[in-house]
């Protein structure tokens, strides 16, 4: 009996222990899209922890408690927005019957992304990665994270049989896609001109699509409104 009881009072204060972590994950996913939010607003030279706590709907002390300090927050921040973004890219894909499908659908994904989250935090980053060897790293593993994804697509058009233009390997196609839609993103991110974001994109999607031996006609009729 005392050790059902003793067994069982572990499971309540285990229970309780998993509520608090729960309740704690919670809590700092709340900061982090307060944070993002403030982040994409104001950029890093403005941004408060204050600011954040304020977004967030607490208070500074529990600001400090999830994260310590601003960098902290901030570069978690970072990580959070990333990983979104790539779960994001992948859930879009998810279906594809082929990589030129797969290509179109991140294509079209990418345009939603642009004008749900403008890329104010990213360039944001890439200005900081000039004066901090921390944010150095964190914008190389961002665009690390995106190279990543389209090579893989790359590759599974490779193991279908298909071919690349002369000279091209998959890294290095994915990493001339990641510039060129970069370029198309921060273009974008200081003009607000959705008709040329949206044209320079299909642009470029024709050209990578023709780069891996598919016409660009490969892409209609597919869905892209994902």
């Amino acid at each position: 009996m005392i050790d059902d009881y003793a067994q069982d009072g572990q499971g309540k204060r285990s229970q309780a222990v998993s509520g608090e972590r729960e309740g704690g994950l919670e809590r700092r996913e709340q900061i982090l899209l307060a944070a993002w939010r403030v982040l994409s607003q104001a950029g890093f030279e403005k941004i408060t922890t204050r600011r954040i706590a304020e977004a967030a709907g607490i208070n500074i002390a529990t600001l400090h408690y999830h994260f310590g300090s601003k960098e902290a927050v901030l570069t978690e921040t970072l990580r959070y927005a990333q990983r979104w973004t790539d779960q994001q890219m992948r859930s879009a894909i998810v279906g594809s019957q082929t990589s030129a499908e797969a290509l179109t659908r991140a294509f079209a994904h990418t345009w939603k992304l642009m004008l749900l989250r403008p890329g104010v935090l990213r360039f944001d980053l890439v200005v900081r990665a000039f004066r901090d060897s921390d944010a150095k790293q964190e914008a190389l593993s961002v665009y690390g994270t995106y190279r990543g994804f389209i090579e893989e697509i790359i590759e599974k058009h490779l193991a279908e049989g298909g071919r690349l233009a002369s000279g091209l390997t998959a890294q290095t196609l994915a990493d001339y896609m990641v510039t060129v839609v970069d370029g198309v993103i921060l273009h974008h991110t200081l003009s607000g001109d959705d008709a040329a974001a949206e044209r320079n994109l299909d642009m470029v999607r024709n050209q990578v699509l023709q780069l891996m031996g598919m016409p660009s006609e490969a892409a209609i009729g597919m869905d892209s409104s994902c």
